[in-house]
């Protein structure tokens, strides 16, 4: 599978999660459905960059590299990778 390919299949599997969550959407209570609209958006974002990545022909990160999509309220999406990242106990 090439990187393009597992972007698109990262996305096709976080679009199943969308549709679990639509459905869990129609007997969720108020305060549930507010969190799982949230949730629905950030996964949408979420197929947004992986789709856009795949165009885009970004590598597929490395089991040692953390992949970080950066939502700011005034500012586009943005991704990264890193190589370095801090642990928390």
């Amino acid at each position: 599978m090439n990187d393009n390919e597992k972007w698109l299949a990262a996305a096709a599997g976080l679009e199943e999660d969308i549709a679990y969550l639509r459905a869990a959407l129609q007997s969720a209570t108020r305060h549930s459905a507010l969190t799982l609209r949230q949730s629905i958006e950030r996964l949408q974002v979420a197929v947004a960059v992986f789709k856009g990545n795949a165009a885009s022909g970004m590598h597929w990160p490395s089991p040692d590299d953390l992949f970080c999509i950066s939502l700011g309220s005034c500012t586009p999406v943005t991704t990264s990778i890193r190589r370095q990242f801090k642990f928390f106990n």
